[in-house]
Parts: C-alpha cells; sequence; structure tokens
C-alpha cells in the first residue's frame, strides 16, 4: 500500500511542478495573443486538479507530518476493502450529511444498540473515533476499543480521545483479520461501514464478529439498504452506496451462528441497522 502511496505521490509532485512552470511561463503566451493565454490558464487549471487527484492530498498530509515530528510512512493492513485516508475532512462531511444531527446520530446508534454501564465495546470501522468516545461515556469503566484501517482515522481518534479525556484503544486493523482473543466484547458496533467491503471481505469481516463476541453478546450494524431507486438522499442513491443493501446481511449472520436478527429503519435518511446475537452458550 505505502508503494502504491509513493507512486501518487511521485506523480502528484511531477503533476505539480508542471503546472508551477505552465503558471510561471504562461505570462509569456500573451505575446502570442489572449488565446493561446487563455490555453495556458486552463492547461495550469487542469494540471492543478489532476495533482489533487493523484495524491496531492496525500502529499499535502506527508508534509503535515513532517512539520509536526510524525512518521513519514504509516503502515496500512492488507484489506480488499476501501480505505478513507482523508481523515481532515471525514467528520465535516458526516456534519453535512446528517444535517448537523452527528451527535443525534449516534446516540441513536447506541440506543440501538442498548448499550448499559459495564458493557466491553468494539467499534469496527471506528473513523475518527466519535462513536466509540460516545460510547465510551454511557459504558464507564468498561473496556472500549475501535479499530480501522485507515491509518489517519486512527491518528485523528486518538487526538480526540486524548482531549476528550476518554480511555479508549483505537488500533489500525482490517476488520477481516481482527486482533483480538475469542469471546473478547460484549457489543460490537459497525456504522455504515460494511458497504465498503467486497462480499468476501464482508463473509470474513463478519465471522471475526461473530468469533470476538462474548456469549450472549451483540452485534449492530447501520448501512444503506432498501431499494436504491426508492431511496430518498443524493448520498444513498450515489453507486458506491447503491450497490449495497443491509438486508443481503442477514443470512450472512445466520451462516455464522448470529441469532435473534432483527432489523428496519435507524431513522436516519436512507439507512437501516440489523441487530443480531451471538448465542448464550
Amino acid at each position: 500500500m505505502i508503494q502504491h502511496r509513493r507512486l501518487l505521490l511521485v506523480i502528484a509532485v511531477i503533476v505539480w511542478v508542471t503546472a508551477v512552470t505552465v503558471y510561471l511561463f504562461g505570462k509569456k503566451w500573451l505575446l502570442f495573443g489572449a488565446g493561446a493565454a487563455a490555453i495556458a490558464v486552463g492547461i495550469h487549471i487542469a494540471l492543478m486538479a489532476i495533482a489533487f487527484g493523484f495524491g496531492g492530498a496525500s502529499l499535502i498530509g506527508f508534509v503535515v507530518r513532517w512539520i509536526h515530528g510524525q512518521p513519514m510512512e504509516i503502515e496500512t493492513p492488507a484489506t480488499s476493502g476501501r480505505v478513507i485516508h482523508w481523515a481532515w475532512a471525514y467528520d465535516p462531511l458526516v456534519w453535512m450529511l446528517t444535517l448537523g444531527r452527528d451527535r443525534a446520530f449516534r446516540e441513536r446508534t447506541l440506543d440501538l444498540a442498548g448499550l448499559t454501564e459495564g458493557e466491553s465495546v468494539l467499534d469496527i470501522g471506528c473513523g475518527t473515533g466519535t462513536l466509540a468516545i460516545a460510547a465510551k461515556r454511557r459504558v464507564g469503566q468498561a473496556a472500549v476499543v475501535g479499530v480501522d484501517a485507515s491509518p489517519e482515522m486512527i491518528a485523528r481518534a486518538r487526538k480526540k480521545a486524548r482531549r476528550a479525556a476518554a480511555a479508549i484503544s483505537f488500533e489500525t486493523a482490517a476488520v477481516e483479520k481482527l486482533p483480538f482473543a475469542d469471546r473478547s466484547f460484549d457489543v460490537v458496533l459497525s456504522t455504515v461501514m460494511l458497504h465498503h467491503l467486497p462480499e468476501d471481505a464482508r463473509r470474513k469481516c463478519i465471522a471475526e464478529v461473530s468469533r470476538v463476541l462474548k456469549p450472549g453478546g451483540r452485534f449492530l450494524a447501520l448501512d444503506f439498504g432498501g431499494d436504491a431507486h426508492e431511496r430518498h438522499t443524493r448520498a444513498g442513491r450515489m453507486h458506491n452506496h447503491a450497490h449495497f443493501d443491509l438486508s443481503r446481511v442477514v443470512p450472512e449472520l445466520s451462516q455464522v451462528g448470529l441469532a435473534g436478527i432483527e432489523s428496519g429503519a435507524a431513522g436516519f435518511n436512507d439507512l437501516q441497522f440489523v441487530r443480531a446475537a451471538a448465542p448464550a452458550t
């Protein structure tokens, strides 16, 4: 993964240099008329856009880490799922998609999970850790752990947890291979993450969830569901979301031995929930 990102960064640097060169010499193109100058400006804008598309955001992230003395290379665990590296923009995006109701969304999620004090919690695909921090407030001294395949997300989650004085463990890990012992958690949470996984990876993830749940433990997943043509929001109809229907996960939960399966509308836009429990013994 690091080699892949290095290639993107090299391409980004080349395009950035080319864009600056076009800008510096573009003024001289005025000698050839306004049309030539307009072409130079157009090329400059196009190259800048390509620079961002081919790793410009990663380049900025590397520079920021260098300024703050952080490691320049961060290993991303092997996963076939989509990994989001732009952690700096994730929280504003969630705020926008929930129309400023992100806190209500988190509380609704925890209500659906039925969290109570003393229950240990694992948040898979935890993002920047906001849900895990909210869960910690409910369970008190019990362990709360968050995992995500994105090192950038985990770094931001740890920073937020420190600011909130919340004793939470955040780890960089793939959901297809959770680094925890069998029967470790009372509750496992997954919010708007499963649609990022191809089918094989999703099946492995659900098998891992079943493995790490304690007897009688609960799994709650929230994600896009229902017929894509009947969804009400643009986000729900986007290609990456439209192809996924949470109800398809129900048979996979049964196959790994989870029972008491419930599902329905989550109460937020096009999101659905699925809730299941591990056998009591």
